[in-house]
């Protein structure tokens, strides 16, 4: 039985709403219509869904870029400002990048030189900022299993794949590799065999620009410790000494 104030206040059913404004049924094609357009709006739902759970090679999309895609020149691009054409410019000349003043000459250099005289000095012990440990002996095996063993071998002792090759090739100009367990490259200043990696040795490159200061005096540790276990090699020959660069006043 109806309440008073269901009686005064009827329900908008369906039915009573067809009723009092006397609607008629929808024709078919509109309800189609209707259907189609409620499905399509689950489409970008489920696209969505989709995408959070893959992985795509194509970059994100972006509706605000933010600091993701910026209006710059890329690495080696070409930059129609300057008359070479380069977009990297070299720094200026004098000018310091912060937290790079290159002031301690044992732990950069690897030897002191004479301000009066020119006269230069082999650092003979660890800078005072690289502890040698396990961890560094590890980081040092690392780098010079990427830069040294090619030429010097595992072991140092000279036999690495591309100084062999050489040697079976019988190159006019190639310099056979040092074995680095003579007496004499274990009587040489660590600074010395520092400033080797650093500026290069006859065919040797430099590998300033490859090797930061850190991980040349780990691969200064790493060769000492090859030389601690190894027994000493017969002499090679004579070595010729080879100056730093910028030693020579």
């Amino acid at each position: 039985m109806p309440t008073y104030q269901e009686e005064r206040f009827p329900l908008p059913t369906p039915s009573r709403l067809a009723r009092e404004l006397h609607l008629s049924r929808p024709p078919w094609w509109m309800i189609l219509l209707l259907a189609i357009v409620v499905v399509a709006t689950w489409v970008p739902l489920v696209l969505i869904y989709r995408v959070r759970g893959t992985t795509s090679r194509q970059p994100r999309v972006h509706f605000f870029m933010d600091m993701d895609k910026q209006a710059k020149f890329g690495t080696q691009s070409v930059h129609p400002w300057f008359e070479d054409g380069r977009a990297m410019r070299t720094p200026i000349e004098g000018t310091i990048a912060r937290g790079h003043l290159r002031h301690d000459a044992h732990f950069f250099d690897g030897f002191s030189k004479d301000a009066t005289s020119g006269a230069i000095q082999f650092m003979t012990t660890m800078p005072s900022q690289v502890m040698v440990d396990e961890s560094l002996l590890q980081r040092g095996q690392q780098r010079y299993g990427i830069y040294c063993t090619v030429c010097h071998g595992a072991t140092g002792v000279g036999d690495g794949p591309v100084n062999q090759r050489a040697i079976e090739l019988k190159e006019p100009k190639w310099v056979p590799a040092t074995n680095l367990m003579t007496q004499e490259i274990r009587d040489r200043a660590d600074g010395q065999i520092f400033q080797a990696i650093r500026d290069g040795v006859r065919n040797m490159p430099s590998y300033g620009a490859q090797i930061d200061p850190h991980d040349r005096w780990a691969i200064v540790a790493y060769i000492r410790y090859l030389q601690s276990i190894t027994p000493v090699a017969a002499p090679q020959g004579d070595t010729p000494q080879v100056s730093p660069q910028g030693a020579n006043p």
